[in-house]
């Protein structure tokens, strides 16, 4: 009778360090790190000086945005003076247009008032253009991740020089690459799961987006992109956290 108990006893740890080690064969983990696909230096696109900074570090901005002026005299009054060339060369114009019905203006000086006119509009609008580029302004909606930008700093429109830099936190990303036996058990659109490594309570969902259509031959290894879904319950989910892709292998040939 003892016999009986031990071999059953027995029996039973066998069957459940198989059904342990099937759960665990279930799922493939990978190692990664929450990215984003639009992060930006923001430098002057004209030469000028920082008048007033708009933001900081921190600070949500949507895409358009100010973030911070330049001096504007300058080019307020290259403005007007576009403005007040375009005014003439219409007035100009108009008079040639009125000559011109009645036969006293050829249509050779007709059509050189109308090209001098074209000029100055194309200047005036230019002018504005310029006046614009003094609002340096956030190419998308994010947040402002880094601030170099200061007041009085004089900037350069070739030169480059990092005034801000912008994250976008939408989508949420990571990057993970699976072996090339995976290649038939991975479809666009399967779920995952995502679990922060030093934070594991905040674990959330995610869903393939991109796998890529190659396989590095050195490594043996395919490119995969998840989008993670960001949960506003866990603010932990951001650019740069390290965390684990689980995959479901239920559908691996």
């Amino acid at each position: 009778m003892i016999r009986i108990l031990i071999c059953s006893l027995i029996v039973g740890l066998l069957q459940k360090g198989s059904a342990a080690g099937a759960g665990q064969a279930e799922t493939d983990v990978y190692a990664s790190h929450l990215m984003v696909d639009q992060e930006v230096t923001v430098s002057a696109r004209i030469t000028g000086v920082i008048e007033k900074i708009n933001v900081d570090r921190g600070t949500v901005v949507r895409r358009g945005q100010s973030l911070a002026t330049l001096e504007l005299k300058e080019f307020e009054q290259s403005v007007r003076e576009a403005r007040e060339e375009m005014q003439l060369r219409k007035a100009e114009l108009e008079r040639a247009r009125a000559l011109s019905a009645g036969k006293i203006l050829s249509k050779a000086d007709l059509d050189e008032k109308s090209a001098t006119y074209a000029v100055a509009q194309a200047a005036f609008e230019k002018a504005k253009a310029i006046r614009d580029y003094a609002f340096i302004r956030a190419p998308f909606s994010g947040v402002v991740t880094e601030k170099f930008a200061r007041v009085g700093q004089k900037v350069i429109d070739n030169a480059n020089v990092p005034l801000f830099k912008i994250t976008a936190f939408e989508p949420l990303l990571a990057r993970v690459y699976l072996p090339e036996q995976r290649l038939m058990s991975v479809r666009k659109g399967d779920r995952v799961e995502v679990v922060p490594e030093k934070f594991p309570k905040a674990r959330t969902t995610g869903v393939v987006q991109y796998i890529s259509p190659i396989v590095d031959a050195a490594s043996g290894t395919f490119q995969v992109i998840v989008q993670v879904r960001r949960d506003p319950a866990q603010p932990i989910l951001r650019p740069g956290v390290a965390v684990k892709i689980l995959f479901n292998n239920a559908g691996r040939s």
